[in-house]
This record gives C-alpha cells, structure tokens and sequence, in this order.
C-alpha cells in the first residue's frame, strides 16, 4: 500500500513531462499572438490601408529573422494594388509556405486568416536557418470582395517563380483558417493526397496527431501553385461557423490548434528539406 503514492506521483510526473514536452514542440500560443498582433489592425480587405498595415508587421519580422524578404505588389481589378510580402532563406526553393493577410470587410479576420498569417511567421522562426525556404503573406485571397477569379496575390507569387523554381519545390502549402474548429484537415484539388498532402499527412502520423485529407474545389491559396504545376496542399481546421462573419475574434483562437497544425507543418518541412 505505501508504493502506491509513489507510482501515483510517477504517474503525475510522466504526465507532466509529455505536456511540457508537447508544449515546447511548437509555440502555439506565440503563433496567436502574432495572430492577435495581425487582428487588432482591424478589417483588412484586399488593397486597403489595413492590409498594407499588417503586410509591414510581417515585413519587419521576417527582416529581424533575418530573411531576405521582397514586396511583390499586385494589381487589383479595380485599379487599386495589393501586396505579398515574401521572406526567402539562402538556396534553391524547396519549400513554400504561404497565408493570406486580407480579409472581408466588417471582420476583425482573425482566424481567416490572421492565424495563417501567425503560424506562418512561427514557422519562419523555426526555419530560419534551413535553406531553401520561402515564407510569405499574400494579399487579395478572398475573391468575395476583390471580384477575380483568381487568388491573385498568390497567383501572382506563384507566377513569379521560375520553372526551375517550380520543379523544385519539394512542399507547397497554404496555411489557412488553422485555429478553430473540431477536425484538422489537409486539403487538396485532386482526389487523392499530392505529394505535398502526403508529406503533411505522414508528418502527423510520425507525431501522433490526428489529421485527415479532405478534397475541395481550390478554396484558398493552393489553389494558385497547383494551377503552375507545383502540387500544394491546404492546411485547416474546420469548421469555423464564423467564417466571414463578425465573429471572427481573436477571443476564439484555440493555441493548441495552432500548436498542432504548426508541429505537423514544421515536422513535413523538415523532412522535405532533408
């Protein structure tokens, strides 16, 4: 009888070490602060001075990780310009990681897509020191409000690589609407995973965190890589019922959603880069 306080608090203390241990594997609650950082801008539609306002907070980051970052402006179909703002690491692009920085109008975006936005420049810290990354927040995603018919700021990203660019990305992914929902899903156009589902799917399988593929009709930046013949995957957890609504807080942002979708991310880019 007196050995079961000690398995007890063998127990606890196992208990505690894998917390921790699952915590430090990727700093969700940083992604959501730099979510929140995106959010408390304000409504931030394609070509607006908002969104310009949040493309500088990614700017000045990527700058002070010390990526080799670039503005990309893009041309809205009313005459006015969004912006990409693109960091890069030294050597040849193997991996992309993208998250629109815009919104609809009315809403705060915080989880479409200022979580994209913070898990992305998490991911930047976390790559910093690898070649062969390019990080970027693109602007005009939502086609709602710009009217194209297109996701031009990815377009436009995905365009400017060279063919030679293209055929060496080893993963593409758009990051977005990743901190709210029940399911984590990895999304693509065609049927059955592409190779940069597949990494992403096999990254939460060697992590124990559960993540399925989803098909959808190119409903968010991927959409653009795969147009150019660079196969790219979404990343989301889902469903958010304020999508595009008021709603959209940053109150609602869920760190261990961040932290997982980020774990899973970090984990398939480092694989692509080995």
């Amino acid at each position: 009888m007196r050995r079961l306080p000690l398995v007890l608090l063998l127990a606890c203390t196992a208990l505690a070490l894998s917390a921790t241990a699952a915590s430090a594997a990727f700093n969700g609650m940083a992604a959501k602060r730099w979510a929140a950082k995106i959010a408390a801008v304000g409504p931030r539609p394609a070509g607006g001075a908002n969104e310009k306002a949040a493309g500088r907070v990614v700017r000045s980051r990527l700058k002070h990780l010390g990526y080799d970052v670039s503005t990309q402006h893009v041309p809205l179909p009313e005459g006015s310009r969004s912006l990409n703002v693109v960091g890069r690491t030294p050597g040849p692009v193997r991996v992309v990681l993208v998250a629109h920085v815009d919104g609809v109008p009315g809403t705060r975006a915080a989880n479409d897509n200022g979580s994209g936005v913070g898990l992305m420049l998490m991911l930047a810290q976390y790559l910093r020191n690898e070649n062969g990354v390019l990080v970027a927040a693109v602007g005009a995603e939502e086609r709602r409000y710009t009217g194209a018919g297109y996701h031009l700021g990815s377009r436009r990203l995905a365009r400017s690589l060279t063919p030679a660019e293209r055929q060496g990305v080893r993963l593409a992914l758009s990051l977005d609407m990743v901190a709210v929902g029940p399911t984590l899903n990895i999304r693509g156009l065609e049927s059955s995973p592409n190779r940069s589902a597949r990494r992403v799917l096999a990254a939460a399988r060697q992590l124990g965190i559960r993540a399925s593929y989803l098909e959808d009709t190119g409903q968010s930046d991927h959409d653009e890589f795969v147009a150019v013949g660079v196969p790219a995957a979404w990343v989301q957890w889902r469903w958010d019922p304020c999508w595009h609504e008021p709603c959209d807080r940053t109150s609602r942002l869920r760190a261990p959603k961040l932290g997982a979708a980020g774990h899973i991310v970090r984990r398939a880019a480092l694989n692509a880069l080995g």
